[in-house]
């Protein structure tokens, strides 16, 4: 199903968590594409998708993800990388202390685009922004981020096939592989 698909993304860890989701082996391409900027993650990822393929000419899978506070009515939802990259995933308890309401939603967009389909699927996961930075696994903003259902601890505390379970990121490749042998999608 996923022949010659290139998954598109500067970032190991989210190419080894879609390989292990997926359960095969991706192309992993970096492209420097547009940082779009918006609070739809969806409509970012589409047009990611359609980018790279115009790069590239060769089916692509794009994923973006966004973290949206509840708090802050959704913010920063996709423009958390920003956030990280001025801040770090620390400032995000830090952003909330003066909010009773830790909540967070997890969400990621996956998109394959082979030039002429444009296939999307979603992944959210509801939880809670800890207080402080937690365990030693994943990536970004895992560290404050403990999804409902784990007990209290956060992606970081999670191992790799737990959170793989559990995942927005998951959620939406697993939902998207689906949507893709709906359609008869080949890749090829």
């Amino acid at each position: 199903m996923f022949v010659n698909l290139v998954f598109v993304t500067s970032s190991s860890e989210k190419h080894r968590e879609a390989q292990a989701i997926l359960g095969l082996p991706l192309e992993r391409v970096g492209l420097d594409l547009p940082e779009w900027q918006g609070l739809d993650v969806e409509v970012l990822a589409k047009a990611k998708a359609k980018e790279a393929f115009s790069r590239l000419q060769r089916p692509v899978l794009v994923e973006d993800t966004s973290l949206e506070l509840a708090a802050l009515g959704g913010f920063p939802g996709p423009l958390v990388k920003w956030l990280l990259a001025a801040a770090g995933a620390q400032a995000l308890p830090k952003i909330l202390a003066a909010f009773p309401d830790k909540t967070a939603f997890a969400k990621t967009a996956a998109v394959v685009f082979d030039g002429q389909k444009l296939i999307s699927a979603l992944g959210l996961v509801r939880g809670t922004i800890v207080s402080e930075p937690r365990g030693s696994n994943g990536f970004g903003w895992d560290v404050v981020f403990a999804p409902d259902g784990a007990c209290g601890k956060t992606y970081a505390e999670l191992s790799l096939e737990e959170k793989n379970r559990i995942s927005h990121r998951a959620q939406a490749l697993r939902a998207l592989r689906q949507a893709l042998q709906d359609q008869g999608w080949t890749g090829a």
